[in-house]
């Protein structure tokens, strides 16, 4: 097995790689390495053997070059959380850089073409239990380009013989992740601003099952052509998440309880005059959308499709991603 790891150098994909390191296989990772935690993983890979390339999926000869001899591709490098930048650069990164990466896979034939998608293609708040066939509802450029670029996918998969398949993690945390990292940060020092009533249901996923999810994907002849939701045990209000964090970090309280409406408000203000600006907005919709979100998901095509089940619950999580932060000073 050769296997191409996109976005190797983040969060999800610096596991990816970690993992298709210990099942033997060559491994090229594909990533930026313009920050602390993209450096940190690119050595610790390298330290492990995979072949780091630095660069950006908008390049289409890096992509070939990349993709030379691979057996299987992880395709998860994506422009996400990017505040204030134009659909332009989106567009450029979650559709051009899908659309290299997809004619690369098929001059070398790959056996699996693995694109990593999103269950924010459902929207922020889904009511009652989501499943793959629930309606789309996309609120934001960076969900409207993955859900073309799905689209981009299957055509490749129908059209040029390309055995793709499309997974959609939930809400994903564990070792190195950045995004929590806030959280456990605040909380451990009292000082976590919760922004409503954090009544709204999260599906957490630990990143380990994401990773076993990326693997069985490979594996199952079933699997190939279908998009499949991959989600934890159980989903867990907001509060309930925090309430862990707290009761893991030994914290006397989390912090405080804020309106959410005003934030949401000022949020579209910051983050359009920002864009007129050409600014990177300190605070923005979609980093708001973390407190306003109410959804869950049912699993059980990735069961049946994948023979896959998510082995770590939210406490076990919880407690395994606290004691990596702890480990490398993360909390200081």
């Amino acid at each position: 097995m050769k296997l191409l790891v996109t976005g190797g150098t983040g969060f999800i994909g610096s596991h990816l790689a970690e993992e298709g390191r210990r099942r033997g296989a060559e491994v090229v990772v594909l990533g930026l390495t313009d920050r602390p935690e993209e450096q940190a993983n690119a050595a610790l890979l390298s330290r492990m053997g995979a072949e780091v390339v630095s660069g950006s999926i908008t390049d289409a000869d890096l992509c070939r070059r990349a993709a030379r001899g691979a057996t299987h591709i992880f395709h998860l490098a994506v422009a996400m959380r990017e505040g204030g930048k134009s659909d332009d650069f989106f567009e450029s990164i979650n559709l051009d850089g899908t659309r290299h990466l997809l004619q690369a896979a098929t001059a070398e034939r790959v056996e699996r073409f693995v694109y990593c998608s999103t269950i924010g293609i459902y929207g922020h708040r889904a009511p009652g239990i989501t499943t793959e066939d629930s309606p789309l509802s996309p609120g934001n450029i960076y969900e409207r380009t993955k859900v073309t670029a799905e689209r981009l996918v299957r055509d490749f998969g129908d059209n040029c013989a390309l055995p793709v398949v499309i997974l959609r993690p939930a809400d994903v945390y564990g070792p190195r992740d950045q995004r929590l990292l806030k959280m456990f940060k605040g909380v451990s020092r009292g000082r976590f601003p919760l922004f409503g009533a954090g009544s709204g249901r999260r599906h957490m996923v630990y990143v380990d099952d994401v990773v076993s999810a990326f693997f069985k994907a490979c594996d199952r002849p079933e699997a190939v052509g279908e998009g499949v939701i991959v989600a934890g045990p159980g989903s867990c209000t907001l509060r309930e998440l925090i309430d862990e964090v707290t009761a893991a970090t030994g914290s006397a309280r989390y912090g405080i309880r804020l309106p959410l409406a005003p934030m949401l408000a000022l949020a579209a203000v910051v983050e359009d005059v920002s864009a007129a600006l050409a600014i990177d907005p300190p605070i923005y919709r979609r980093r708001m959308d973390f407190f306003h979100s109410d959804s869950e998901f049912d699993t059980s095509r990735a069961r049946r499709v994948l023979a896959w089940e998510p082995k770590v619950d939210l406490r076990e999580g919880i407690r395994r991603t606290l004691e990596d932060y702890r480990s490398r000073g993360d909390l200081n």
